[in-house]
C-alpha cells in the first residue's frame, strides 16, 4: 500500500510516500498486518537488503552536464546555463526572484547545512535560498547593495558588506531554526544579524503541495557564477 503523508512537526519537508505491507483476508479484502503502523519502522520486505543512504546533492560543477539532483522552477532553458571546469554559470532571468526561475535541489532531514561560492557580474542579484515558491523563500542574498537576508515573503531588513561581488554563502538549518553565514575571499566567516524559523513554510499555510528546498537564482542582468555546492546532513556551524 502506498500513501502520502506529512511528517508531524516537519511539514516543510513536503509530502512523503510511505509503503506499508498488506495481507489478504479470507473474504478477499486487504488490511495492514497487526502491529504495523505508518509511523514505525518495518522490516525490509526482502531479507538481507538494506535501505540506501539519501543521495548527497553536493556538486563541484566539473561535469559538463547539470546533475539530475537539480531542477529549475517551472522552466528548463539550456541556453541559460553552462557547467564544467568547476563553475556553474547562470544567466539572469527576470528582475527579481519572483520573476526568475530558481534552480533547486531536494534534501531531506530535520537538520542540514548547504553552502555555495557565488559571484555576480554588475547588474545581477543572486542568493542561496530555502525555496518554497517564487513568493516564499528565505535565504542569504548577494547583489549590488551588498549581502543581506531575505525573510519569508521578501523582506530584507538590512545590508552588510556593500560592494561585495563574491562570497561563500552558508545556510544552517537546525530543526527548522535557520542561521545565515558568509565569507568574503580571504576573510573569516561572519554571521548575519538575522535568523529565521521556517516550520510554517508548507502546504497547509502556503498551498501548492510543495517542499522547502535549497536553491540558487540569478535575476536582473548579466550572470552569476557558482562554485562548490556543499551539503552536510546536520547543522554545521562554521568555525
Amino acid at each position: 500500500m502506498t500513501v502520502h503523508s506529512y511528517e508531524n512537526g516537519y511539514r516543510a519537508l513536503g509530502r512523503q510516500t510511505l509503503l506499508l505491507p498488506i495481507e489478504w483476508t479470507g473474504d478477499g479484502w486487504f488490511r495492514v498486518p497487526a502491529g504495523i503502523t505508518a509511523e514505525s519502522a518495518i522490516p525490509m520486505p526482502i531479507p538481507g537488503t538494506r535501505q540506501l543512504p539519501l543521495r548527497d546533492p553536493s556538486d563541484d560543477f566539473t561535469s559538463t552536464e547539470l546533475g539530475l539532483e537539480w531542477a529549475f522552477w517551472h522552466e528548463f532553458d539550456p541556453a541559460r546555463f553552462s557547467t564544467g571546469q568547476g563553475v556553474l554559470r547562470l544567466l539572469a532571468c527576470g528582475s527579481s526572484l519572483q520573476t526568475s526561475s530558481a534552480l533547486t535541489t531536494p534534501v531531506c532531514g530535520h537538520s542540514y547545512t548547504v553552502e555555495i561560492d557565488a559571484e555576480i557580474a554588475p547588474g545581477c542579484s543572486t542568493g542561496l535560498l530555502l525555496f518554497y515558491d517564487p513568493e516564499h523563500a528565505t535565504g542569504i542574498l548577494l547583489d549590488g547593495e551588498g549581502i543581506g537576508v531575505r525573510l519569508g515573503t521578501g523582506y530584507v531588513p538590512s545590508r552588510q558588506q556593500k560592494g561585495a561581488t563574491r562570497a561563500t554563502l552558508r545556510i544552517v538549518n537546525d530543526n527548522q531554526e535557520v542561521d545565515f553565514y558568509f565569507r568574503l575571499p580571504g576573510q573569516s566567516w561572519q554571521k548575519t544579524r538575522e535568523s529565521a524559523e521556517v516550520s510554517g513554510m508548507h502546504h497547509n499555510v502556503l498551498g501548492g503541495f510543495l517542499d522547502l528546498r535549497p536553491a540558487v537564482f540569478a535575476a536582473g542582468s548579466a550572470s552569476a557564477s557558482f562554485r562548490n555546492f556543499r551539503y552536510w546532513p546536520e547543522a554545521n556551524v562554521p568555525a
